[in-house]
């Protein structure tokens, strides 16, 4: 499922591993040195018995729950590989206002000093390795793995189990980060394709959660501890929130290397300690992302178990003097546990497909989705048209994002909303209003060649990324983390090969029967002046 997720979303320029190029679950920001049905972390115990293994129908996969609730699971896909990797139920979108990007620090401080190794030591372990060892935040995991030989997996272990059990953090550590995180935040604002999907996170989810910054906000950069980071890191990592992921190994070398390692070693969460993702606060306030991250705190937002809660709204950026304007139309669509809908949605995303104005073109690239042949094909005025889909456990953000030159804002909103509402208008009962104005504009939606088209892209691009061993080894550990199986790839292509132009055609009506999310950086007059009669005209929700 996260090899789905991976093959389906731009992460804000940032792309990474199967559907999660597409579908990705969120923007996340990697230091190299999408949880269950509810925020709870989902372990399946027994009482009766310390340890439970269990193996998949197809014999490929094999997970052992142990007396703590962590979980350990592997794949034995033999190859010159082997990779590993330790995932923590945690990230921004469980944050408050005292541990407001305690997340991206985390990330920050991996590989460091621990109980067993010095940084240099740990550095110099790494680089005898080759270095191929990264941890990464998300708003729904921290993430640390690594791709070693077969027989440098126990150094590999020895590694991941010290930066995730037992760190060592201090002072001066925490004093570096205060130093260098300022220029990581001033980077990120001056970066659109960076900036935007954050600032559409905090516009479409006012009330945290999902809304919460991914990075640490100044304020809160500078009032963090040692001490501070450490009781964090004893709140989330506890064992039934962790899950240790293998591909390339037998299953019983990696529960005797976990043994070994002390993960077997950490206590379990008693049933008086709640869990701290049952009462959330979050920020929320109506200044931009950057100006949270740099300015003072802010007021408290209660949200009930964790709950995502979309709420939409626009946001506008004057900058006159910037070489294009940035256009961001999003609505809210589905999660992870509305599986029929987010193969959909994932469809719907490869129909759409788009790029930049220029293209080397060529097999494969996706010349012959909607937002080129319709948009980029026919207007030379729009530089790029990328439709997105940011997925999560409970919910998601889909949409279009474009760019074009100055005073030409108004006409592109109208351009890309004309696109959802002709996808939509393949459903009984809805017409477009596009085809007088736009004679190329389709009267039935998706034909059944484009969806055709876009589920063997889909499928194509999901089992190529699969062919990476660390995209099967995060797609592992994501799907035990947050449905306790996996889902095989044959599966996932049954489902895909399922998809209909009429559950096409639904996915798209479907999001304009929510709150539009829409921002626009640049030049921005004419945007904000037609936006209520754009919106209006193509049935958006403003």
């Amino acid at each position: 499922m996260s090899a789905l997720l991976r093959t389906t979303t731009r992460i804000g320029g940032i792309g990474r591993l199967a559907l999660r190029g597409q579908l990705r679950s969120g923007v996340r920001f990697k230091s190299t040195t999408t949880t269950s049905s509810s925020i709870a972390a989902n372990v399946p115990l027994n009482a009766k018995s310390p340890r439970q293994t269990v193996t998949s129908a197809d014999g490929y996969t094999t997970t052992t729950t142990l007396a703590n609730g962590l979980r350990i699971t592997s794949e034995h896909n033999p190859g010159h590989f082997t990779a590993l990797g330790v995932y923590v139920d945690a990230g921004s979108r469980y944050e408050d206002s005292e541990t407001a990007g305690y997340a991206h620090l985390m990330d920050r401080l991996a590989f460091r000093n621990s109980e067993r190794f010095t940084s240099n030591e740990a550095m110099a372990m790494i680089e005898k390795l080759g270095g191929s060892i990264m941890s990464s935040s998300t708003r729904e995991c921290i993430m640390y793995q690594a791709a070693v030989f077969p027989h440098d997996v126990g150094t590999a272990m020895q590694l991941l189990a010290d930066t995730t059990l037992r760190p060592k953090i201090l002072g001066e550590e925490v004093a570096d980060l205060q130093a260098t995180v300022p220029w990581e935040l001033h980077d990120v604002e001056s970066k659109p394709e960076m900036f935007l999907p954050e600032k559409l996170h905090e516009t479409a989810f006012r009330t945290g959660t999902l809304g919460n910054p991914l990075l640490c906000p100044l304020p809160q950069l500078t009032r963090a501890t040692a001490k501070s980071l450490q009781a964090y890191h004893r709140q989330w990592y506890r064992p039934e929130r962790i899950v240790v992921a293998a591909v390339g190994i037998e299953h019983q070398q990696l529960v005797d290397l976990c043994d070994a390692n002390g993960f077997a070693d950490l206590s379990p969460s008693s049933a008086s300690t709640s869990d701290p993702a049952s009462d959330l606060t979050s920020e929320s306030n109506n200044r931009s992302w950057f100006n949270k991250l740099v300015g003072s705190g802010a007021s408290q937002v209660s949200v009930p178990g964790g709950q995502a809660v979309y709420t939409g709204g626009t946001w506008f950026d004057a900058k006159p003097d910037m070489d294009f304007t940035q256009v961001y139309l999003g609505f809210q669509s589905a999660g992870i546990n509305d599986e029929q809908r987010l193969y959909a949605y994932a469809t719907l995303q490869m129909l759409l497909g788009g790029g930049g104005s220029f293209s080397a073109g060529g097999p494969g690239k996706g010349m012959y989705s909607r937002l080129y042949t319709r948009v980029l094909n026919q207007h030379a005025w729009i530089e790029s048209c990328v439709a997105f889909h940011h997925c999560y456990t409970d919910t998601g953000l889909f949409g279009i994002s474009a760019s074009c030159g100055p005073r030409n804002e108004h006409a592109l909103l109208d351009v890309i909303a004309t696109e959802i509402e002709a996808v939509a208008s393949g459903r009984a009962g809805i017409s477009s209003r596009s085809a007088m104005r736009r004679p190329f504009a389709s009267h039935e939606g998706a034909t059944k060649l484009e969806v055709r088209r876009a589920k063997n892209q889909l499928k194509s691009n999901l089992l190529m990324n699969l062919e990476s061993r660390m995209v099967q080894l995060e797609d592992l550990g994501r799907q035990i983390q947050v449905a306790g199986t996996k889902i095989p790839a044959s599966a996932m292509v049954d489902r895909i090969e399922a998809i209909t132009p009429k559950d096409i055609a639904r996915a798209a009506a479907d999001l304009l029967e929510t709150p539009a999310t829409l921002l626009a950086q640049g030049y921005v007059d004419g945007i904000k002046q037609f936006y209520p009669q754009v919106a209006k005209h193509h049935g958006i929700q403003a």
